[in-house]
């Protein structure tokens, strides 16, 4: 003869459930990193192959003032959820407003200044296709798959967490109940 399934064996298993599934998309980003990881080195590949004779694309030809364009801001507390932030956005939030007639000489100074700030001009103003599919590539990860897959991963966290939460209060929900029956025993045995 079976019992049905306690509460907390319900909790548990949907919690499990939950997780399978975190799991499932944990997986499918994880693929999709790769993916993108290697059509970004496959295209940085290319534009070597591609470029002028003696151009090189490497960690040798960078900037030393390089800087990040885009970071991660942790939005909520329980999951947390992560998103990126670009570097302008941040900068900007402290600035006030621009009088009416210098409105236009800022609007081009922002664009001197975004114009500046994207690291293919490193390289020259012709810069191989692939380098820029490379560079495309590899802003569409840090900007969809990254943050997603953090997010999973922290709520995962979080359900894990939830689980033993629940499994201790099954557990001491069959002591407590052992410990009644126990009780109810000796009581009709001394009887």
């Amino acid at each position: 003869m079976s019992l049905p399934p306690s509460q907390e064996d319900q909790v548990i298993d949907e919690l499990l459930e939950r997780y399978l599934g975190l799991m499932d998309e944990y997986a499918a980003l994880r693929a999709a990193l790769a993916g993108s990881h290697q059509r970004t080195l496959h295209a940085l590949a290319r534009a070597r192959f591609t470029g002028d004779r003696g151009a090189r694309f490497g960690p040798d030809q960078y900037d030393d003032r390089m800087r990040a364009s885009r970071r991660v801001a942790v939005v909520g507390s329980q999951p947390a959820s992560f998103s990126v932030v670009e570097e302008e956005a941040v900068e900007e939030e402290g600035g006030g407003t621009a009088a009416e007639g210098g409105a236009q000489d800022e609007e081009d100074a922002e664009r001197k200044k975004r114009a500046a700030k994207n690291p293919l001009r490193w390289f020259g103003v012709l810069v191989p296709q692939a380098l820029r599919d490379a560079q495309t590539e590899a802003v569409r990860t840090v900007e969809d798959v990254v943050p997603r897959l953090a997010s999973v991963q922290a709520e995962m966290a979080h359900v894990e967490i939830e689980v033993r939460r629940a499994r201790k209060r099954r557990a001491k929900a069959g002591k407590k109940q052992e410990a009644t029956s126990n009780v109810g025993q000796a009581i009709s045995t001394s009887s």
